[in-house]
């Protein structure tokens, strides 16, 4: 029985960005290849653009309600609705397919579907992040996916724009030296009938004064 395995022919070429760079894969879904395609193990969901899906000529009525959900982007994501749809890994005398939930979203992302976990552990497959690749067990042996090189650098360059232009208090943000804007001043209120008083002397002791309302007599 094939066992999942790395060795020198996985490794890639050129290592510089093998820590910042996303896999991104080309499988093919219900037999059309899909390419941009994340492989996130911690995602908790599968997602598919709508663009995608209507390339693949379904049609909406196979699309189950679905719940809310949070964490792909920084809002809050409604998605279209659930389809079931057969992924495939491999070649032609080598490849393995199963049954793929997606979540149809529209998500501004450089990707058009992310693959999470749960498709990870369907297809028994081990994601190699160093040497940017996916393994697979096959029927007859194990199926090596190499991360799409064209679309790698695109994808992470995509990524870093979007973080930069993301801000929670619309770009009015304190840069991290920068102090703290002073509290501002306390303001001493008066009350309104402090100026309506008078002071008058005392007939029995002129020393002596007492305040009174300006609009009182002094007698």
């Amino acid at each position: 029985m094939p066992y999942v395995d790395v060795d020198l022919n996985d490794h890639p070429d050129n290592t510089a960005g093998v820590s910042i760079l996303p896999v991104v894969v080309t499988p093919t879904i219900c037999n059309l290849g899909v390419e941009r395609e994340l492989v996130d193990g911690g995602a908790g969901l599968n997602l598919l653009s709508p663009k995608v899906f209507h390339k693949m000529q379904i049609g909406e009525r196979k699309l189950l309600p679905s719940m809310p959900f949070y964490g792909v982007t920084v809002w809050k994501m409604i998605p279209l609705g659930q389809v079931e749809l057969p992924g495939t890994f491999g070649e032609r005398v080598n490849f393995r397919t199963e049954n793929v939930v997606f979540s149809m979203a529209y998500f501004d992302l450089p990707y058009n579907a992310i693959l999470g976990h749960s498709t990870l552990a369907k297809f028994m497959a081990a994601v190699h992040y160093a040497y940017i690749t996916l393994k697979i067990l096959g029927p007859s042996r194990v199926i090596s996916v190499k991360a799409d090189v064209k679309w790698l650098g695109h994808c992470a360059e995509r990524l870093y724009e979007a973080m930069e232009a993301i801000s929670p208090d619309d770009g009015e943000r304190l840069e991290p030296s920068a102090p703290p804007p002073p509290p501002p001043a306390r303001q001493r209120i008066i009350p309104d009938d402090a100026t309506l008083t008078k002071a008058i002397r005392l007939r029995d002791d002129p020393e002596k004064t007492v305040m009174i309302g300006a609009q009182l007599s002094e007698k």
